[in-house]
C-alpha cells in the first residue's frame, strides 16, 4: 500500500514539462603519504596509490505552482575505489596491502522554491541519501581477502539561497541532518534508530560555487 501511495504522490511531477535528465563520471588517479595508527597507540607513515573511478545519473522534474515551484530530483552514484598502500620504502613493519571500495549512492530529495527573483532564489529541501558499501581487504601476507559491508541511511533538511551572476553561481545552505542510520537491510530500520537519528541530528553547513567559460 505504501509503494502505491509513493507512487501517486510523485505522478503530478512526472506529468510535468520541464525534465532533465544527465549523466556524467569520471576517472582519477593520485599518489601520495597517509599516516595510519598502530596497535601500541603510535603512528607510521605509508605510501599510496589510488585510482577513483565514478559514474552519476540525476534525473530532476518540477512545476510551478501558485506560489514558488516544487522540484523532485532523483540520483545515483556507483564509484569504484582500488587503493594500495606500499611501506616497503618507509617501514618493514607494516604490510602491503590493498583496499577496493565499492559505493552505490542513491538519492531523493523533494525542493521548494519560495522565491525567485532575478539573479537570486531561495529554496528549501526534504530528503535523503543511502550509502551501500563494501570493503574488499586483500593483505600481501595473506591470499584471504576480508569483505567488511555496511549500509547507510542519511534523511536531511535543508534551505539555501542560490545567486547566479552572469558565468558566476554561489550557493550558501544550511541543513538539519539526521545522524546516520547503520542497516544491513532495510528491515531492520526500527523506530527506535529513527528516533535516535532525530534526536542526534545536527546542524551542517554548506557552499556550493561554480564558473562558466
Amino acid at each position: 500500500m505504501k509503494k502505491y501511495f509513493f507512487i501517486l504522490l510523485l505522478t503530478p511531477l512526472i506529468n510535468l514539462s520541464q525534465i532533465g535528465i544527465s549523466v556524467s563520471g569520471s576517472s582519477q588517479f593520485t599518489t601520495g603519504q597517509t599516516i595510519i595508527p598502530l596497535m601500541n597507540g603510535e603512528f607510521e607513515s605509508v605510501n599510496y596509490e589510488l585510482r577513483n573511478n565514478s559514474i552519476s545519473l540525476d534525473w530532476t522534474t518540477g512545476r510551478r505552482l501558485v506560489i514558488g515551484e516544487i522540484w523532485c530530483v532523483l540520483g545515483v552514484k556507483y564509484a569504484i575505489t582500488n587503493s594500495k598502500y606500499n611501506s616497503n620504502e618507509l617501514n618493514y613493519n607494516i604490510a602491503n596491502y590493498k583496499l577496493v571500495e565499492r559505493r552505490l549512492i542513491p538519492s531523493l530529495a523533494i525542493q521548494y522554491v519560495l522565491m525567485q527573483r532575478g539573479f537570486f532564489r531561495i529554496y528549501s529541501s526534504l530528503g535523503t541519501y543511502a550509502i551501500l558499501e563494501n570493503l574488499n581487504l586483500n593483505q600481501d601476507s595473506s591470499s584471504d581477502i576480508q569483505v567488511q559491508q555496511y549500509n547507510s541511511l542519511i534523511p536531511f533538511i535543508r534551505t539555501g539561497l542560490k545567486l547566479s551572476m552572469g558565468n558566476f553561481t554561489i550557493n550558501p545552505f544550511i541543513g538539519y541532518e539526521f545522524e546516520t542510520i547503520y542497516f544491513d537491510t532495510l528491515n531492520e530500520i526500527s523506530s527506535a534508530d529513527i528516533e535516535n537519528a532525530i534526536k542526534n541530528a545536527g546542524i551542517r553547513t554548506g557552499l556550493r560555487f561554480g564558473i562558466l567559460f
